[in-house]
């Protein structure tokens, strides 16, 4: 029997009431034949979904959402953009029989907006009603009506000009658009643009609850890629697996859920592992800047920072933005590619006068020149003006004091700034400054801090083993030292160290390798 027979047969049964015998004749038939490549993929998508039908009639609604999804995933390259909107639809029918609105929703997304149907807007409208988002329903719901796709251009093309305005790293006229365009036209892609406009920006805390509500709203793939930054830019190493979890669970055959996985895997110190589901995301969309963007931050969780520039370069290429600028920076500057990363940073800075990501920036490159630290500090002193919650200001103006000597502006620096940024790793940093200095006890406290902010913190880890170290005494020293005192300061003045330890090394010396923990800030 031919697979169009089977599936023929698979209806005619169902519209029968037959769906017992329907489904014995799909799981005979079609099963087998799903993975066979020598067949067209089209005629193997019309048995995946007959068999979805028959199991969807005998009320295994999950196994019918787990074959279609399986198919599709396994077939996505082969199979006609028809017909991967046809499984999107069969697949959003489950959702909403399931009660999953949410899901119903985010499915029905990926369907392009010049393709979707009058039942598609409905269902979506009746989505965003059960989700209590009466704006996206209302505008759901005259996209359903005839003439609604007319009446809906205009905030299309409103997204549209943001998303051009984005690329130019013009945030400021890409929020006024995007918040005009919610006014007349309210949709959570716009929310989702918007939230990456605040994330760029610096705006940490309003980016993420614009993003949460994009999500709700249905657009959580919108802006994933930001959104995971985010995340994980402020330590939040959960919320990056959840976010994760909830884009793979919507579609496992999208890049950006695989792009947020390999995030979490590289801050959870799996930096192969991370690179493995990188590569996984950049292989399913080659043209989308996620899975460069999380290329980037394993590799320099691996230390291989030459990589990490050349990923991040691709996906700053892909998609231009501030946060993917900053990203390269810092992976040149690590891998010593000084001039290459003044170039970016000066670029940032001409596109983004005055603001305090780009001052910072910059500041943090030109540091590294001690012809132009006084430059720097300047800089990064006026990024902190504009803006006193920027870290990375902060991070780069402290380490440009401690290159210079001066441990305690450092120190006072952190302690001013540490209550309004009380993140981990300021923590962490504010320790190494903190044990420069010789206050050990105060170090050893505020690693623990950052440590009870995030336990897989391993600078943080390494510094307070470090210090517990340092503070512990050295029983067998002692005991020299009161057996032949003579005898000691003799051999000091041999050795002309003058430790008084007896190991030939300054403790204080042993304090200096901490100064090269300072070289990410800059």
């Amino acid at each position: 029997m031919s697979h169009l027979a089977v599936a023929d047969e698979i209806a005619e049964l169902l519209a029968s009431d037959l769906g017992e015998t329907a489904l014995q004749l799909a799981e005979l038939e079609c099963r087998p034949r799903l993975h066979d490549a020598s067949y067209p993929a089209g005629e193997r998508l019309r048995l995946a979904r007959a068999l979805a039908a028959s199991l969807r009639a005998a009320n295994q609604h999950r196994a019918a959402l787990r074959a279609t999804a399986d198919f599709v995933s396994a077939a996505r390259g082969q199979l006609a953009a028809a017909d991967v909107e046809a499984a999107a639809r069969d697949m959003a029918d489950i959702r909403w029989a399931l009660g999953e609105a949410d899901l119903c929703l985010a499915q029905l997304r990926q369907i392009p907006r010049a393709h979707r149907a009058a039942r598609d807007w409905a269902r979506m409208a009746r989505c965003a009603a059960a989700l209590g988002q009466r704006a996206d329903a209302a505008a759901f719901g005259a996209m359903a009506r005839p003439g609604g796709a007319a009446a809906a251009h205009e905030g299309v093309a409103a997204l549209a000009r943001a998303a051009e305005l984005m690329r130019r790293l013009d945030y400021a006229a890409a929020g006024a658009e995007l918040r005009r365009a919610g006014r007349r036209h309210p949709s959570a892609r716009a929310t989702a643009l918007l939230a990456a406009c605040r994330f760029n920006e610096g705006a940490d805390g309003q980016a993420r609850a614009l993003f949460e509500r994009a999500a709700a709203g249905g657009a959580a793939f919108d802006e994933a890629g930001a959104h995971a930054a985010l995340l994980a830019r402020t330590g939040d190493r959960l919320g990056v697996h959840a976010l994760a979890r909830r884009l793979l669970a919507a579609d496992a055959a999208r890049a950006e859920g695989w792009a947020a996985m390999a995030r979490f895997l590289a801050m959870a110190g799996r930096a192969q592992d991370a690179l493995a589901v990188a590569w996984k995301a950049q292989a399913l969309a080659p043209r989308l800047a996620d899975g460069f963007l999380a290329e980037g931050a394993a590799q320099l969780a691996a230390g291989n920072a030459p990589d990490a520039a050349a990923a991040l370069r691709r996906a700053h290429a892909l998609a231009p933005s501030a946060f993917a600028c900053a990203e390269l920076v810092r992976a040149l500057v690590r891998a010593e590619q000084l001039h290459d990363a003044f170039v970016h940073a000066r670029d940032m800075a001409e596109r983004m006068p005055r603001h305090p990501a780009a001052l910072a920036l910059v500041g943090a490159v030109l540091a590294h020149s001690p012809e132009s630290a006084d430059k720097a500090e300047a800089l990064l002193a006026a990024a902190l003006r504009a803006d006193r919650r920027h870290a990375p200001a902060v991070d780069a103006l402290a380490a440009l004091y401690v290159a210079r000597g001066r441990v305690s502006d450092a120190r006072a620096l952190l302690e001013s700034h540490l209550p309004e940024i009380p993140t981990d790793d300021m923590h962490t940093r504010y320790a190494d400054v903190l044990t420069l200095a010789n206050d050990l006890p105060a170090a050893a406290v505020s690693y623990a801090a950052a440590l009870d902010l995030n336990p897989d913190n391993q600078r943080a880890r390494a510094g307070y083993d470090r210090v517990g170290r340092l503070m512990q005494p050295n029983p067998d020293n002692d005991n020299d030292n009161d057996s032949d005192s003579d005898n000691d300061n003799d051999n000091d003045n041999d050795d002309g160290n003058g430790d008084g330890d007896g190991d030939g090394d300054d403790d204080e010396e042993q304090l200096l390798p901490m100064e090269s923990d300072f070289s990410d800030a800059l």
